[in-house]
């Protein structure tokens, strides 16, 4: 995560209020304001909500922060006598509140913006006038038209529209190749009268222009569905079978942690001069839109488009009724641009941060498999139990839980992935009270695919290369399990290791060809159609293959809520691919996964006695303890507390 270097001296005794805390990019503001001493104040409509969001987000909340409960759009901003007092003593003003939805109505765009800006303008007055306000932070949208040297008056482009008075074919065509929506209109609208207002009553302003907002590095977690989103979402259904605008058009993009860097770096100046700042990377820097979009079907596994539409043809065909089949509203289209933007002063104010605004592109792999799973599991409960957090290991996403001692990784087998592994890591942590890692395989839960960097080796060769570069982090012994395929995926990734300090546990280890005659028929259909057929699982056709093989011996509400959710990750071309590429693997001949003598005595085994899909595979040696449970294939899943003391106990014995 890109954080700024507070000036702990100016900030210390700062107080700064602030409106829009609990959105994308608040969070991340206040996340990185509690590595200073500033306190805040958080206009929010509901404190316990806010509360919430913030335990959910990792901020800890300590008595630097105080809500004050109230609402942009009402008088006051809906702020009681006591309230507006304390907010009165605030040295800075950081205003980046208001509804991320480009169709928002022109009554509701303006309720929400307009009255909040002019809200906030009074607030800022008369702060300035009892005590001096030191600095007003405003956030809005990179389109915005208006900049340092612009005056209240409309730009010219709008002047002239204004002007026209076009005749009804005009006035149509008009409103066809119109793309600012009225989200934006209103934005842009209260960035002028904050404008106006700041020169008029002399106070510092600061206008922070994010363009399209994505997730932090290193993860890319975005919980934002809107924006770039809309594009992963027309891109995996395959509803983008053209580049929009092409190779001359680009979408800016920035991650919310260089945001909020920005953002608590210009609060915490003790002298501002105010400005404008684009937060983007130059155009030549960052991808155009024929490189954006083929990279989104490189991930996401799906056919690249092959043409270019020019973008306004598109826009009346979104108005015209596209947006029904596309899923994209026609107003999000605004965001892309030919416009090359000035972000000299950008430069010069990361050059004070001590760094230069960072390539996103090595970060957007990353964003398209976390909106991807995302847009897979609409309904899916974000929340993770105490002590778990998303990070990322190398290449690989990965749900981690801090503790002392050795590290246990926990790799995930097909069907599955890290999230479903939670259980048996939570048992896990709980005996023992050591670090554990629950792995996501490349292109499984919310791991990028990143065919293209090793698109000549195959894909068990390809996972086990990015497991390798996961273990390569871990620089003490460690205890390393796999299940089903991902037990081979682990296994080889220690041998070409060559480390000696990993414990190995293999549960239910599948490197050879099902008995099972449905499922080997499957794997060995050619990659395009098994990917297809198992996209169109469903949850009872997934019930009835468990059920088949006596893969899953588990309470029918458990294997159905199972089935459920592995049959909605499958409806991702990503994850569907994914699960196929590794299931024509085990049909290879030379899938043979070997565990040398040397290794043998720190092996465990654990083999499923109902499981009747798979046989136990060859080439373990002699030495390699062994244990069998009463269970299906599945069961690391479905029983992962009797899992758990399996492991913990080997573990316990050994030493």
């Amino acid at each position: 995560m890109i954080t700024a270097n507070i000036d702990k001296e100016s900030a210390g005794n700062t107080t700064i209020f602030m409106t829009g805390s609990t959105g994308f990019i608040g969070k991340e503001v206040v996340k990185q304001f509690m590595n200073g001493t500033a306190n805040l104040l958080l206009l929010v409509r509901s404190e316990s909500r806010a509360r919430k969001a913030m335990r959910n987000h990792g901020i800890g909340v300590d008595e630097r922060i105080r809500f004050v409960e109230g609402d942009l759009s009402r008088p006051g901003l809906g702020l009681n006598g006591e309230d507006r007092k304390r907010v009165m003593e605030a040295d800075v003003i950081i205003h980046s509140g208001g509804t991320m939805d480009v169709t928002l109505e022109r009554k509701e765009a303006e309720r929400i913006f307009m009255n909040g800006a002019k809200e906030i303008a009074v607030l800022a007055e008369d702060i300035h006038k009892a005590r001096g306000l030191r600095h007003f932070i405003h956030v809005v949208g990179y389109m915005s038209p208006y900049g340092d040297d612009d005056n209240s008056s409309l730009p010219t482009n709008r002047k002239k529209r204004a002007a026209d008075n076009p005749g009804k074919w005009k006035r149509w065509l008009n409103t066809m190749l119109h793309t600012e929506s009225a989200y934006e209109h209103m934005k842009f609208e209260a960035d002028r009268y904050i404008r106006e207002h700041a020169k008029r009553c002399s106070y510092p302003l600061s206008v922070v222009n994010p363009s399209t907002v994505v997730g932090p590095f290193p993860t890319g977690i975005t919980e934002q569905l809107g924006g770039f989103g809309l594009l992963v979402q027309a891109t995996r259904n395959r509803k983008m079978p053209v580049v929009p605008g092409g190779s001359h058009h680009w979408l800016p993009l920035v991650s919310n942690d260089v945001v909020a860097a920005a953002i608590v770096f210009l609060a915490g100046e003790s002298d501002p001069t105010g400005g404008t700042f684009p937060l983007l990377s130059r155009k030549e820097v960052g991808p155009d839109m024929k490189d954006l979009i083929g990279m989104l079907a490189s991930e996401l596994d799906v056919s690249t488009p092959r043409g270019v539409v020019p973008l306004p043809f598109i826009h009346v065909l979104m108005k015209a009724g596209g947006s029904r089949i596309s899923g994209i509203p026609p107003e999000s289209l605004a965001f892309i641009t030919t416009r090359e933007f000035e972000v000299e002063q950008t430069e010069r104010l990361f050059a004070c941060m001590g760094r230069t605004m960072p390539d996103i592109s090595a970060l957007l792999p990353d964003v398209v498999a976390d909106l991807d799973y995302r847009i897979s599991y609409p309904s899916k409960e974000t929340n993770l139990p105490t002590g778990w957090t998303r990070t990322r290991k190398g290449e690989l996403a990965v749900l981690s839980h801090e503790g002392e001692g050795d590290p246990w990784i926990i790799v995930h087998g097909l069907m599955s992935d890290a999230d479903d592994m939670l259980p048996l890591g939570q048992e896990i942590w709980s005996r023992t009270g050591n670090p554990v890692w629950l792995i996501d395989l490349a292109g499984f839960g919310r791991s990028a695919r990143r065919r293209q960097v090793s698109e000549t080796s195959n894909a068990f060769s390809r996972q086990v290369a990015a497991l390798r570069r996961v273990l390569a982090e871990v620089n003490r012994p460690m205890t390393l399990v796999g299940h089903s395929v991902g037990a081979a995926i682990a296994a080889e990734a220690m041998r070409e290791s060559g480390r000696m300090d990993i414990n190995l546990a293999l549960l239910q280890p599948v490197w050879g060809a099902p008995k099972d005659k449905l499922q080997r028929f499957a794997s060995r259909l050619p990659r395009r159609m098994l990917h297809r057929e198992l996209s169109r699982m469903s949850a009872q056709r997934m019930i009835r293959q468990l059920q088949r093989t006596n893969s899953a011996d588990a309470e029918q509400a458990v294997l159905e809520s199972y089935a459920a959710r592995a049959a909605a990750g499958l409806k991702s071309p990503r994850i569907a691919g994914a699960n196929a590429d590794l299931l024509q693997w085990i049909s290879r001949p030379d899938r043979e996964v070997a565990i040398t003598a040397e290794k043998a005595s720190t092996t465990l085994l654990v083999w499923g006695l109902e499981d009747t899909g798979y046989e136990p595979p060859s080439g373990i040696h002699t030495d390699v303890q062994r244990a069998a449970v009463p269970h299906g294939h599945q069961f690391p899943v479905f029983h992962a507390a009797k899992t758990a003391t399996l492991l913990v106990e080997w573990q316990d014995g050994r030493r």
